[in-house]
């Protein structure tokens, strides 16, 4: 299974989150962008939902475009209500106030004019959840397999 990621963001910020995007790609993570999924006729929340539902992480690109959007709070509420794993991206400068819900959490800084940074912080961290997901993933199917093997030796008996 793929590791995705959900990326909130504002779309006066698209440049960016297509950069994020794509280096977030080359590592093997799955980013999730709306825009690029289009679905005649399905209402926009219903796939934002549904996608949400589907990553392992809800990444938030918090700058002045988007830090009073009421998409991204919405997003991040119904995250928040699903218990995602949120990380947030936050532009240096940014109200306190407007963290909302994510007051308290740890993010990473992300500078424009100094972007690589918060970009290799980025990478490492999704880099490391990917791998314990994996890990999980690997464990769970070797104590299934361990159960099943069990079982039917159990049957044969």
């Amino acid at each position: 299974m793929a590791y995705r990621i959900f990326m909130s963001h504002s779309g006066d910020d698209a440049e960016w989150v297509k950069w994020l995007a794509n280096h977030a790609a080359n590592i093997g993570i799955e980013p999730y962008l709306y825009q690029h999924d289009q679905q005649a006729g399905r209402y926009i929340s219903d796939k934002v939902q549904a996608a949400i539902i589907n990553s392992s992480a809800v990444v938030v690109l918090l700058t002045v475009n988007s830090q009073y959007s009421a998409y991204v709070q919405q997003e991040i509420g119904f995250a928040e209500g699903k218990s995602k794993l949120i990380i947030p991206l936050v532009q240096p400068g940014i109200d306190v106030r407007v963290l909302a819900m994510l007051t308290g959490r740890e993010y990473i800084s992300f500078d424009f004019h100094r972007p690589q940074a918060a970009l290799a912080t980025f990478l490492n961290y999704l880099r490391d959840l990917k791998n314990k997901e994996e890990a999980n993933q690997q464990m769970a199917l070797f104590s299934f397999a361990t159960l099943l093997i069990v079982a039917l030796a159990s049957n044969s008996k």
